[in-house]
């Protein structure tokens, strides 16, 4: 039988029971607390001594100092920069006063127009042929940043934007999609979402050796939106080469069939406009 004194007992050792119990737990948070704050230093202190990024993303020589863009000097000289005349449509350099290239003057794209920081020829070749078939997926923050730049300087805007898709299969074979990629850095430098509106639902054939004509029949009706939300909105779509426009004029089509207010084009370079030359024979060659 309990009786009053016996209860009183049981609850001054309750009590100091929990008392113990809470003194550990404290003593515990401690140490937690100070644990994390040596790891904490000790990341730091490695983080100072062993930079991530010293090197450059293209030659590998060491970073002296701080850059932008995670490029050598010597390698930011030697980037084929679009800082002249161009095209007010497709946005490739132009060797004239025209507002238009030969084809942009004859053939307008759904897309309002284009724009990219890099003509794609020498250094910029290595480095886009590197971040698709070389899996160096960290070429896609110094391509993205010098995208995002691009877009702030031509004063472009946009409410979501929106990367080139690839099918399953192509996606699959690659690892992943460099297009996406470069979209997710430019929509972080820029604060813009990014959204996977489109699909592609048709496998199609390598674009790299088709003419133009060829090229925008291989891609019809191989993409698709799945997202209504781009309805009134502005779009910026990510690609990382624009060749003829093929590619990005039949996306824009299906944005813009699915009620987007436009759609603007930014890709990482723009190969040169290949002027059509008449032979001897009467046949006209690119």
């Amino acid at each position: 039988m309990l009786t009053s004194g016996n209860v009183d007992m049981e609850n001054v050792e309750e009590e100091k029971k929990n008392k113990i119990d809470d003194r550990k737990q404290k003593r515990e948070e401690r140490k937690a607390k100070i644990k994390d704050f040596f790891q904490r230093g000790i990341k730091a202190f490695d983080k100072a001594l062993y930079p991530m990024y010293c090197t450059c993303d293209v030659c590998g020589e060491e970073l002296v100092a701080d850059t932008r863009y995670r490029l050598c000097s010597d390698c930011i000289a030697k980037l084929p920069f679009i800082n002249g005349h161009r095209c007010l449509c497709c946005g490739v350099p132009l060797a004239d006063e025209s507002d238009y290239c030969n084809r942009c003057q004859y053939e307008r794209g759904a897309f309002v127009k284009n724009r990219s920081p890099l003509v794609y020829e020498g250094e910029t070749r290595i480095m886009i042929y590197s971040l698709k078939f070389g899996k160096k997926k960290y070429l896609a923050q110094t391509l993205g940043a010098l995208m995002a730049d691009e877009f702030l300087k031509d004063d472009m805007a946009a409410d979501i934007i929106v990367f080139v898709p690839m099918t399953e299969t192509e996606e699959k074979k690659r690892g992943f999609n460099q297009s996406e990629l470069l979209a997710e850095e430019v929509g972080r430098r820029l604060n813009i979402a990014v959204l996977p509106a489109l699909v592609k639902i048709k496998d199609t054939k390598a674009q790299k050796e088709l003419s133009g004509k060829e090229r925008a029949q291989n891609l019809e009706g191989a993409f698709a939106c799945v997202f209504e939300q781009v309805k009134n909105r502005r779009i910026l779509l990510i690609d990382d080469i624009f060749t003829t426009g093929a590619t990005a004029n039949e996306c824009a089509k299906v944005l813009l069939k699915a009620k987007a207010r436009e759609v603007n084009v930014l890709t990482a370079a723009i190969a040169k406009l290949k002027i059509p030359v008449e032979s001897k024979d009467g046949r006209t060659q690119v």
